[in-house]
């Protein structure tokens, strides 16, 4: 800055800042307006009339330092009609009246002679009185405006009791200060504080395993005003009740936050004892703030860790030693962090933050007063009128909600890629597809996993922009129960949850114990239903996927009748069914044997290996290639379907679905032939498929495919038709369960379950025989290893990325 351009910057200075007297003068007059409507003024709510203009009032904070304002609160200065301030130091006040001339200055109703209450009421009317004719008052106190001040807090309540408009903005404050310059962290083992005044009036019992802060420590049991500073005559009543808790050598520091750059904030370190002297004492003002730190250390309570299940039960809980946690040393916990960041990465969970039009709209909430009054009072048409919206940002911002606001600035919808979501949903519903791709990224060459993804999902017919995948999975798995088909159990509890559902939750099925809910609602990763409903409970489960894969529902599910609480806590962890013998069945020659596996329900592992119509002795182990039984081995790809097996045969439940209709049809397989809906039909039988020709009206030709349910060992039927008219129709069926089959299967457990989850699981397909039928252990099979192979495949991607652009 020149030196003319220095002295005409002190000579406009000078014009506008006001005098002395000015501020007196306004202050008289203020001060009589105000007497003069008291009667117009009453907390009657008989006497209350709304406002035909309300005014606005926002109570702001300078924070400790000097003129720590934020950038919108000096805009809401600016912007105010009339400004009033209670603030402690010199350069504060030059700023604000720099500002705003006109400011009034409420240390002025202060008093010697004067009650500190009176004064505190004064403050208030003084605030209100401009805010009651329907004006816009900003006012600012030191450090943060609800901290240590009864005057903002009687303001706002009520002018918003009277109909006006009235806000209080965060600022920094004296403990937060103090947290940054002791190092102190309130969370860490916790935090107390009390005016200390009003600790001995009402002999609070400090936690001495907790932070303490003592406010006020200047002025105990003082109720007036000294403009010179309080003689705090009573000082020594705070030590004795003090030293009776924590004993005469116990640390405590005499704190005053720094109101100036460039100087150090006041940390007198004493003992209780010490702070007799005279001289220790005469550093304890009316602004200190003492920091007491814990003397003894909390100790975990073992039931509430079970409780928790923080612990097993019967597990011993180390004793704590330190009062503090100890944060600066270099163990083997701590020294991880050098080796993981060895193999770092950005997480593909990550999100950046891109410019978007919502975050700078905003931004400009900030610093524009009129936007702000605008968006208040009609969001939608502030957000019209602002340019560089999108529809969506114009939506989400026209709500005036929280989390609308934050999806509008966060901007993540608007960078989706719009093919992303149907190349995740292809990979999660087809086996094929995603075995395909990962077989094609496993024999990649590094560097070109990248290409040889891209060329895969152009053959495969679909746009995707492969870095989005990630971030397009994780919204997927917020809003479709389609890849969290599975079965889930609390064994604490003994409790299962059944989930089977198809993309856009088509054909959802949510069972409880073996029973199945309705009203099931899936949004933003909550699962929700409710007794209401007609369901036998309530239940509110958060999904949550491992880093390892590792599906769980974490939540509360309680009785009708009761409610929530932390009694009906359940944690409902996804179960790797064991791959079932049932799988194998079909025909095979070993050595010149004629072997045949078929299901049996009374058989340990659910089949039976038949040699000339007799089941052969010993165990059957299959690992998912062959079954093996004594020496003999049966290999998966060498089995053969006989035309018609006699387990397929039977009678069925026929599903059949024209569009959004559905209707059930008889249907029996046997030596004879096909029949449906009492009709014999036409039918070749080949490899597990049936074909017809000639069948009633509903469903006149067709084709199904016989596949064997491993819960219950009855036959399966899926495929599609079309009726006399020529329509589609989509089928599904399955054989009916005879009571003594269901006996039968609930004498053995199978799959890797207990007991009881067997139970469950069987009741549910038990009850979806009947209809048609569920193919539940397939769906469940599907989901589970279909989004494991994704997100192996996304690793892969992003690995790969990462190596070559190392």
């Amino acid at each position: 800055m020149s030196m003319t351009t220095r002295n005409n910057h002190e000579q406009v200075q000078a014009t506008l800042y006001p005098s002395a007297e000015d501020h007196r003068r306004r202050w008289r007059r203020l001060a009589q307006a105000i007497a003069a409507r008291a009667a117009d003024i009453s907390d009657d709510p008989a006497l209350l009339v709304a406002p035909q203009r309300p005014g606005t009032l926002e109570i702001l904070g300078s924070g400790i330092e000097a003129s720590d304002f934020s950038r919108s609160d000096e805009a809401r200065i600016l912007a105010a009609d009339h400004v009033f301030y209670c603030v402690a130091d010199p350069a504060t006040k030059i700023w604000i009246l720099s500002q705003r001339p006109d400011a009034f200055d409420l240390y002025v109703l202060y008093d010697d002679s004067k009650p500190r209450y009176l004064t505190y009421m004064q403050m208030t009317e003084a605030m209100l009185h401009h805010v009651r004719n329907g004006e816009h008052v900003v006012a600012i106190f030191y450090g943060h405006p609800g901290v240590f001040v009864l005057s903002t807090h009687r303001a706002v309540t009520i002018a918003r009791r009277e109909g006006h408009h009235a806000s209080m903005r965060a600022a920094v404050s004296a403990l937060d200060t103090l947290c940054a310059d002791l190092g102190v962290d309130p969370s860490q083992p916790g935090m107390q504080m009390y005016e200390a005044t009003d600790m001995l009036i009402r002999r609070r019992q400090p936690d001495p395993g907790l932070h303490l802060v003592l406010w006020q420590v200047g002025l105990i049991g003082e109720l007036g005003y000294r403009r010179q500073g309080y003689l705090n005559s009573n000082f020594a009543v705070l030590l004795d009740y003090l030293e009776a808790l924590y004993g005469p050598e116990h640390p405590v520091i005499n704190y005053v936050g720094s109101r100036y750059p460039g100087i150090d904030p006041l940390i007198d370190r004493q003992t209780l004892a010490s702070l007799r002297d005279p001289l220790a004492q005469s550093w304890v003002t009316g602004i200190s703030t003492f920091y007491l730190p814990p003397r003894t250390a909390g100790q975990s309570d073992p039931q509430m860790l079970e409780r928790l299940g923080l612990i097993r039960p019967g597990q011993p809980v180390r004793a704590a030693s330190d009062p503090l946690r100890v944060i600066d040393r270099y163990d083997k916990r701590e020294r991880r962090a050098f080796s993981d960041f060895a193999r770092f990465d950005v997480p593909a969970s990550y999100q950046w933050q891109a410019d978007t039009g919502a975050g700078r709209f905003i931004l400009a909430l900030s610093d524009d007063a009129e936007l702000r009054r605008q968006y208040r009072d009609d969001p939608q048409a502030a957000v019209q009128a602002w340019g560089g919206l999108d529809a969506r940002e114009r939506h989400l911002l026209g709500q005036r909600d929280p989390g609308a606001v934050q999806l509008a600035a966060k901007g993540a919808d608007a960078q989706r890629h719009p093919g992303n979501r149907e190349g995740v949903e292809h990979l999660l519903t087809y086996t094929s597809a995603s075995s395909a791709l990962h077989r094609a990224l496993s024999a990649a060459a590094p560097g070109e996993l990248r290409a040889v993804a891209a060329a895969w999902s152009r053959k495969a017919g679909l746009s995707i922009d492969w870095p989005g995948m990630n971030a397009e999975l994780n919204a997927l798995l917020q809003s479709s129960l389609a890849p969290w088909s599975g079965f889930y159990l609390d064994s604490s509890r003994r409790m299962s949850l059944s989930l089977f559902s198809r993309m856009k939750n088509a054909g959802l099925r949510v069972d409880l114990d073996g029973q199945p809910l309705v009203g099931v609602r899936y949004q933003s990763g909550v699962l929700t239903w409710s007794a209401e409903a007609g369901n036998g409970s309530s239940g509110y489960l958060q999904s949550d996927l491992s880093v390892q894969g590792g599906r769980s529902w974490i939540g509360l599910v309680w009785p009708a009748g009761e409610q929530a609480g932390s009694g009906y806590k359940v944690a409902l962890r996804g179960q790797s069914l064991a791959r079932p013998a049932c799988l194998a069945v079909g025909d095979y020659r070993v050595a010149g044997e004629a072997l045949r596996i078929v299901p049996s329900a009374s058989a340990s592992q659910g089949v039976d290996v038949l040699r000339e119509g007799l089941a052969l002795p010993g165990e059957v182990l299959f690992n998912g290639r062959d079954t093996r039984i004594g020496e003999r081995r049966l290999a998966l790809s060498t089995r053969r379907f006989e035309d018609l097996a006699q387990w397929a045969q039977g009678a069925y439940r026929l599903r059949l679905v024209h569009g959004r209709l559905a209707e059930l049809l008889a249907l029996r397989l046997g030596p004879n032939g096909l029949e449906i809906a009492g009709k014999p039909v036409t039918a070749e039988f080949r490899e597990g498929r049936i074909q017809w020709q000639g069948g009633p009206p509903a469903v006149e030709s067709g084709q199904l495919d016989v596949t064997l349910d491993p819960i219950t060992l009855k036959p399966l039927l899926h495929g599609q038709g079309r009726s006399a008219a020529g329509s589609k129709v989509q089928l599904r069926g399955m054989a009916l369960i005879e009571p003594l089959w269901i006996g039968q299967l609930l004498e053995r457990p199978r799959l890797g379950l207990p007991e009881w989850a067997w139970q469950h699981l069987v009741a549910v397909m038990v009850a979806a025989s009947d209809k048609g039928g569920i193919f539940l252990w397939h769906g469940y099979d599907r989901a589970r290893g279909n989004l494991r192979l994704l997100r192996e495949a996304l690793a892969r991607l992003r690995q790969d990325e990462t190596e070559d652009a190392g």
